[in-house]
């Protein structure tokens, strides 16, 4: 290597892993391994290839196992610290207390729990050649890019047009200088980010540097985590000081043979499928089992169908989880842990299997406050007459509930394949459940004076417009504040018009994800949102779905359904100014939640959410604004689409 490198290195290891939970719960995130080898083992033999002699490593989560692995694991050629941080300190917290470590001389810092493979000698020249109190390593494709730079200048690291042209993605590798350590408070918690803001705003030069021929993936999710090994899996060491990975090996693309990432003493029993899926050690894999994409924790035992994390019971549960089970008969370290998709409601949902026997563990933050509300109400309506999952044990002071489990087949996966005489039975079981909710139970609501959580009215209605100016039309449209403002001028005159509406009971996130069809028909779930409002706010939820996307002509059928049998019928225009309402705040929330790492999947629905807008506004003739920012939002999505 032409320029010096540095000897010393800062390995960031402290980390709790809170999106590859509860996997982490067993392993801290650095000693996951990919391709049998712990991803902190990786990070050291590449650093040794650099020429790295000196390393300190920050401690938080499972410190004991990181030690151990250390002291099992120490030909690495280099000398290697340890820094226990008792309350986690940030990356630059972590730096001011190692800095009796970092000496007078540049130094690499470097995240754990990522995959990485480079050349470092674009950063070392950059670094040096410009002066730099910082060269980061930068991807040009991947991850959220946030960050913009100018001729090779890091300018913001919190773009306003993030994945745009030129923005990047920060991959977690420094080259610093000490200076560093004087644009850092003294104490505490800190970020690093913020340092380098104040450097930059007195002057100095913080480098951006995109590699190629290097590979680079975030492991934050278990989905994450996967993907790196289908990039990786055709990947192989090189002769002695070689690279550990040959990107030019390295495969992308869909459709090639599966891979197995199988651990020590691990079994898959003949008859089983596993496929796309890593196993760690001790893990064993059932007869007719059934694994796609997923990751089997340390002796977990899998049987029937997983597709994502499984791990077992007495690692995956909390102690309280764990003892309330018991009298539910099911033994946690007989279980199997099997966490669901996130829903973006403040709540995780594991499925816990025990033999035969399979519940629902919910948990819950009060960063919404109608998550208590959730049991509550799951009796009532059960009361009421509507089909809900059956509460098994609550218990509010540790925030989590068990729930019957009435499976995944949800009335967005039945309607996918279905004939048009099939959709049209299965949504009309669904309004005859929706119109129970509506005028048996607002009756016994009122009669038992539910508590329920904040209803519709003005300020609500409020709430939804300016969410989705934010949200969307300024975060991803980027529209400017006049259109903006046309915009919401609009949908307050919608939220006037739907006030006028008489008020019931309504579910108020009734889309097709929230039914699930179980033995006895259609049940609702997500209902901790139930408030008075306007019946037709449910029904444009439920008909203008953009999960389903059901024909104009079946909307207005089904609507009459509906009201055939009402008592007091849901007109035609009330219909579509909801629709126009509703659409507004889910495309504010898929816009939000796509943001969130492991969440961009809600990314998919906005076009149809456009397209459904521009038909609901169109046909009410009272929301050209609207209608011609959904137009925008659609032709944006559509060249996305095309340009990916």
């Amino acid at each position: 290597m032409s320029v010096p490198s540095p000897k010393r290195a800062f390995v960031l290891a402290a980390g709790y892993g809170t999106r590859m939970l509860p996997l982490t719960r067993d392993l801290p995130k650095p000693l996951m391994p990919l391709w049998g080898k712990p991803l902190l083992q990786h990070t050291l033999e590449m650093l040794a290839r650099w020429g790295v002699r000196d390393v300190l490593i920050n401690l938080h989560h499972k410190p004991g196992d990181i030690l151990e692995f250390l002291r099992r694991n120490s030909d690495f050629g280099m000398r290697v610290a340890l820094s226990y941080e008792p309350e986690i300190l940030g990356t630059g917290g972590a730096l001011v207390k190692a800095s009796w470590f970092i000496g007078r001389d540049p130094f690499w810092l470097i995240n754990a729990d990522v995959a990485a493979d480079l050349d470092p000698g674009l950063l070392l020249r950059s670094f040096r050649r410009d002066h730099s109190i910082a060269a980061l390593w930068l991807h040009p494709a991947r991850g959220p890019r946030t960050v913009e730079m100018r001729a090779g200048r890091i300018t913001t690291f919190t773009s306003r047009r993030p994945g745009a042209a030129n923005t990047f993605t920060f991959c977690g590798l420094h080259l610093l200088s000490p200076r560093i350590l004087q644009y850092l408070p003294g104490t505490g918690f800190a970020g690093i980010i913020g340092a380098y803001q104040r450097a930059m705003r007195r002057g100095e030069r913080v480098s951006g540097v995109c590699v190629e021929d290097s590979y680079w993936a975030d492991l934050g999710t278990p989905a994450q985590y996967l993907d790196a090994h289908l990039e990786t899996r055709a990947a192989h060491p090189r002769k002695p000081g070689g690279r550990l990975f040959d990107p030019r090996a390295c495969l992308t693309s869909k459709g090639e043979p599966s891979f197995v990432a199988a651990g020590q003493n691990c079994t898959i029993a003949r008859g089983a499928v596993v496929k796309d899926s890593v196993l760690w050690d001790g893990a064993t894999v059932e007869a007719g089992a059934h694994a796609v994409r997923s990751v089997i924790g340390r002796g977990t035992r899998i049987a029937g169908r997983v597709e994502g994390v499984a791990c077992r019971g007495d690692i995956g549960l909390e102690a309280c989880e764990a003892a309330t089970l018991g009298p539910l008969g099911i033994k946690a370290s007989a279980a199997t842990v099997l966490p669901l998709p996130p829903r973006g409601s403040a709540r995780t949902f594991a499925r816990i299997r025990a033999g035969k026997r399979s519940v629902i563990l919910v948990r819950y933050s009060l960063e919404r406050k109608e998550n208590a509300l959730y049991c509550a109400h799951a009796r009532f309506l059960a009361k009421a007459g509507l089909r809900v999952p059956a509460v098994l044990a609550d218990q509010p002071a540790e925030r989590f509930a068990v729930l019957e489990d009435l499976g995944s087949r949800s009335l967005t996966d039945a309607v996918r394949n279905a004939r048009p005489s099939q959709v049209i039975r299965l949504y009309e079981k669904v309004l005859e459940q929706v119109l129970r909710l509506h005028e048996t139970g607002t009756a016994l609501a009122r009669k038992t004076r539910l508590p329920l959580t904040h209803p519709f009215d003005a300020k609500l209605y409020k709430w939804e417009r300016m969410f989705f100016a934010d949200q969307f039309l300024r975060q991803r449209l980027r529209v400017g504040s006049r259109l903006r403002q046309d915009a919401i001028g609009e949908l307050a005159v919608i939220a006037r018009r739907l006030l006028r509406e008489p008020q019931v009971l309504i579910h108020r996130d009734l889309q097709s994800s929230n039914i699930l069809l179980a033995d006895g028909g259609p049940a609702l779930i997500d209902f901790q949102g139930m408030r008075m409002g306007s019946a037709a706010y449910d029904l444009a939820s439920l008909l203008c779905d953009p999960y389903v996307a059901l024909p104009e002509a079946l909307q207005l059928r089904l609507l009459a359904f509906y009201n055939g049998r009402a008592r007091r019928p849901v007109s035609e225009d009330a219909f579509l100014l909801a629709a126009v309402e509703r659409l507004a705040q889910a495309m504010g929330a898929y816009a939000r939640l796509s943001r969130i790492p492991g969440m961009k999947h809600f990314e998919q629905h906005i076009a149809e959410a456009a397209r459904q807008q521009i038909r609901a506004a169109s046909r009410s003739g009272c929301a050209r604004t609207v209608e011609q920012l959904a137009h925008r939002a659609l032709e944006s999505g559509v060249k996305k689409s095309d340009h990916d």
